[in-house]
């Protein structure tokens, strides 16, 4: 058994993440700036004890003994950062270093939830380290990878066990309804009956993985052992699937009267992202077991539920 923090805990990832290792058997503190209370799926976990919750903000130093830190602590790209990038960049690299800083007094391992932005524009990812993108990124892009960059510092200065996960598109279960992910925003439309909006022709190609597969993933990165971890591996879906396929997917499973409408792209739009997940296949033995339609369906029972839910309030 052992005693886990995880940075950002009540997000979609961390709350999957967190209930994942107490049914796992090991002690955990879910460290978050949003109260756990917001999450119907840890406050049972809470309310029973079985999770430790500490409100805090992870730009601010922090002491807790522990044997391993899941940092997934960071604002959402989506929600902010026309808004209020510089929150991003402090979340990121002030969030990191203090993690750090942390996992050096305990001599614990240590696991960054970095994202595929950091590929900018180029078609999919790449599995190793090294040159991630030579463009300028958005604020989100850059604060992951520098956080990237200060992490393989900490690595090779104070030899620090640290693993990078480059995750892409996750959905599922646990997610916040106004968090302005595409599958998220489509569900909540559909569900309303409202228009759902594409930007661009919808040909785009994506790849959305279930949250459970990702949980999965990250815990199979953490238990590597060090000598044979990989600093660096993609965690996402190979599935590949055009947005107006999401969009006509999600119509079907709500039964849905919505119209598919369409908007002109937005600058900078890739027109595929897929990852490429040889490394994560090799080293974790893991690939996502969830199917697109298993889990919108889940994650449309869940989102039905809260709407239904603040309707009667």
């Amino acid at each position: 058994m052992k005693r886990i923090v995880v940075l950002g805990g009540v997000g979609l990832i961390g709350s999957h993440l967190s209930i994942a290792l107490v049914r796992g058997g090991h002690d955990v503190i879910c460290l978050d700036v949003r109260d756990i209370a917001e999450s119907r799926l840890l406050w049972p976990y809470f309310r029973r004890r079985e999770i430790l919750y500490i409100n805090h903000n992870v730009t601010q130093p922090f002491l807790v003994e522990c044997d391993q830190i899941y940092n997934l602590a960071s604002p959402s790209a989506l929600r902010i950062e026309t808004e209020d990038a510089v929150s991003i960049l402090r979340g990121n690299i002030l969030g990191s270093m203090n993690s750090l800083d942390l996992a050096r007094r305990n001599r614990a391992q240590v696991l960054f939830a970095s994202a595929s932005d950091v590929y900018g524009s180029t078609p999919h990812g790449v599995s190793s380290e090294g040159e991630s993108s030579s463009v300028i990124l958005t604020p989100f892009a850059e604060a992951k990878r520098a956080a990237e960059a200060i992490h393989m510092a900490y690595q090779r200065e104070y030899g620090l066990d640290c693993r990078v996960a480059r995750i892409f598109s996750t959905y599922g279960t646990g997610c916040q309804t106004e968090d302005r992910r595409v599958v998220t925003t489509m569900i909540r439309s559909a569900l309303r009956g409202e228009d759902i909006i594409i930007y661009g022709s919808g040909e785009q190609s994506r790849t959305f993985c279930w949250v459970g597969d990702v949980v999965e993933a990250l815990i199979a990165m953490m238990a590597l052992k060090a000598d044979d971890r990989a600093r660096i591996i993609n965690i996402g879906s190979a599935h590949e699937v055009s947005i107006n396929h999401l969009a006509r997917k999600i119509i079907s499973l709500t039964g849905s009267r919505s119209r598919i409408v369409y908007a002109p792209s937005r600058v900078g739009d890739p027109r595929r992202i897929v990852p490429d997940l040889t490394l994560s296949r090799r080293s974790l033995e893991w690939s996502p077991s969830t199917s697109l339609s298993e889990g919108l369906s889940r994650t449309i029972e869940y989102i039905e539920e809260i709407m239904m839910a603040e309707a009667r309030r």
